[in-house]
């Protein structure tokens, strides 16, 4: 009778052991649903967060952001392992938006005799060790001579403001005005008259990118 009675309460046991890891199971199958319906809820709300967003203001400069690689470069976990390999049109663009994010904190343009050192805290440089970033700022024929950059920005733009949304009056009447060019000086900070800084011969297509972004080639 004593074996009978142990074999029952094992059989108990048992039985109720595999009622309880039922009972996990199926509560960690809920918890999973639950979960994936949190996070498709979620995700819903963010794609139409991000649709609403990107109709306003806010959203036009997170498009240029993306455009030109500052928010990648945010999200970039590998930063100091990456190469830079620019091309004369990127690194105009670039060096036209961190002139645009400059505007953006200060209110107007930076000054000419400074311009490289005014805009290098808004360039998308973090994405980048030190040595690479500067890159960003050389005309890339002129890569691996020291101390040559290659670029220089317009006096005439100077401090000036330039509403790249057409919502204010501005001070450029044209907007085709040129703002950073591929320079004969190419020290760094280099500034002066397109015209007269044009490379001769040229350096390339000799380009430049206006207060409005659009990549020219010099007139001659």
């Amino acid at each position: 009778m004593q074996r009978s009675g142990q074999k029952d309460q094992r059989y108990a046991v048992g039985r109720h052991g595999q009622q309880f890891t039922g009972v996990i199971i199926f509560g960690n199958m809920r918890v999973r649903k639950i979960v994936r319906r949190l996070g498709f809820a979620i995700g819903s709300l963010a794609i139409v967060a991000l649709i609403v967003l990107f109709g306003t203001g806010v959203g036009t400069d997170l498009r240029n952001g993306w455009k030109h690689g500052i928010i990648q470069a945010a999200l970039d976990v590998d930063k100091k392992d990456r190469k830079y390999v620019g091309d004369p049109q990127q690194n105009l663009r670039t060096l036209y938006q961190a002139v645009l994010n400059y505007q953006e904190s200060e209110g107007q343009f930076p000054p000419s005799d400074k311009w490289m050192d005014a805009i290098g805290k808004y360039n998308s440089a973090n994405d980048l060790s030190p040595g690479e970033a500067d890159k960003k700022f050389v005309d890339p024929s002129l890569v691996g001579q020291p101390g040559d950059f290659g670029y220089a920005m317009n006096d005439g733009a100077a401090g000036k403001f330039f509403d790249s949304k057409h919502k204010v009056k501005d001070d450029f009447p044209d907007p085709k005005t040129i703002l950073i060019f591929t320079s004969s000086d190419v020290k760094r900070n280099a500034h002066g008259d397109p015209k007269s800084l044009a490379p001769n011969p040229p350096r390339g297509d000799n380009l430049a990118i206006t207060v409005d972004g659009t990549v020219v080639k010099l007139s001659k």
